[in-house]
């Protein structure tokens, strides 16, 4: 039985939801992963530094910040101000 037009865009809409579903877990995944190594590694997320890492939504950004947040000595070493939108 053929499918009609309504259908396949329903199903459309549905994957184009999972998809972004998806994204939005790895990119929240990543914000944690994030914020967790600071806190191993400095004890202390100041807020204005939490609320910096959870705006960020773009993968490839949060993956640079986590090297550049394994690779630091201190806090100040990370310049988040590369991440302004």
């Amino acid at each position: 039985m053929a499918k009609s037009m309504a259908d396949v865009l329903k199903e459309q809409g549905k994957e184009q939801g999972i998809e972004q579903g998806i994204e939005q877990g790895e990119i929240q995944a990543k914000q944690q992963a994030v914020l967790k190594l600071l806190k191993i590694k400095f004890d202390v997320v100041p807020d204005g530094v939490f609320k910096k890492i959870t705006s960020i939504k773009d993968i490839l950004s949060l993956d640079v910040l986590f090297e550049k947040v394994a690779t630091a000595q201190t806090l100040d070493e990370i310049d988040l101000t590369f991440y302004d939108d």
